[in-house]
């Protein structure tokens, strides 16, 4: 049987229509999947740059605890620490103390001027350093080394004295630690009351 040119079915290219719309779609699956990994790796990235930095600052908060309890007079770096000897308002040499008995506070214009409080200076937090050595009552704790290329975490004393009815003066101390992780822009700051 033959076939007249009429009855050949001509093709309306509705399978490249479909091929084509699969295609995108697929295409737009690739794209987002990449995407969405390229995210995930970066807060992942972003997560553990800021344990490392809780970790760094928790070092810290340890250290600076062995630090107020040193009671070896040998082993007096960073400066020992008893009672509120040393501290001040200025945070010299990273210990502060803003309460009683404290001397006027002022900026050289108006020195007598108590509203104004000269807090910590650049180079007043003291600095974590791996390997001191702290004794306390003949046992000893050495700092452990940070992860390598991160930055030493720092801390402030802050000395508080209080005298509870039908007790002697007791002594408290606020620690504030500030550590960064690998990336400049990750920080953790830590805070505790501390009582030896």
């Amino acid at each position: 049987m033959k076939c007249s040119r009429y009855c050949v079915k001509r093709q309306s290219g509705a399978a490249f229509v479909t091929g084509l719309i699969f295609l995108v779609v697929l295409t737009l699956l690739g794209i987002t999947a990449v995407k969405t990994a390229s995210m995930e790796e970066r807060m992942s990235g972003n997560l553990r740059d800021r344990n490392l930095a809780l970790q760094a600052a928790e070092m810290a908060l340890r250290y600076a605890e062995q630090h107020i309890r040193d009671n070896d007079p040998a082993t007096n770096v960073p400066t020992p620490i008893d009672g509120l000897v040393g501290f001040d308002p200025i945070c010299t040499a990273g210990l502060c103390y803003y309460g009683a008995g404290v001397a006027a506070r002022g900026t050289p214009e108006n020195p007598g001027d108590p509203a104004w409080i000269t807090y910590c200076a650049p180079d007043c937090p003291i600095t974590y350093v791996e390997g001191t050595v702290f004794n306390v009552d003949g046992v000893g704790y050495t700092a452990p080394n940070l992860p390598d290329n991160l930055p030493a975490p720092t801390y402030i004393i802050e000395g508080i004295q209080k005298t509870p009815p039908g007790s002697g003066i007791r002594y408290y101390y606020r620690i504030t630690v500030r550590a960064q992780g690998f990336r400049q822009g990750t920080v953790v700051q830590l805070q505790e009351i501390f009582r030896p």
